[in-house]
């Protein structure tokens, strides 16, 4: 039963991948020509896949620069903030020791 239910799927298997390559070939034919009939359409998509790519991109470079890569310090995760917060009216000037 198990080797039956086997070569069932691997005959599946073969067959749609060479259904879905010949799918794939006509599509592919079809844009070609399609391009080819409409050059600006193909140069406006072209550009817009470009610009919107390379914006991307860009901000994906300054996310990782500011955001995600680590500080250039040792041991930067032990780096903390220290803040010193006056009431009003309280005395300002350097903080005690």
């Amino acid at each position: 039963m198990l080797l039956l239910w086997l070569g069932t799927a691997s005959s599946l298997v073969r067959a749609a991948a060479g259904e879905h390559l010949d799918l794939l070939a006509g599509d592919l034919r079809f844009s070609a020509r399609s391009l080819a009939r409409r050059p600006g359409h193909a140069l406006t998509a072209v550009l817009t896949l470009a610009l919107g790519l390379g914006a991307s991109l860009a901000l994906f470079s300054v996310v990782d620069a500011v955001l995600l890569a680590p500080l250039p310090y040792r041991d930067a995760d032990r780096l903390v903030a220290v803040r010193a917060c006056f009431r009003r009216g309280a005395r300002r000037g350097p903080i005690p020791r």
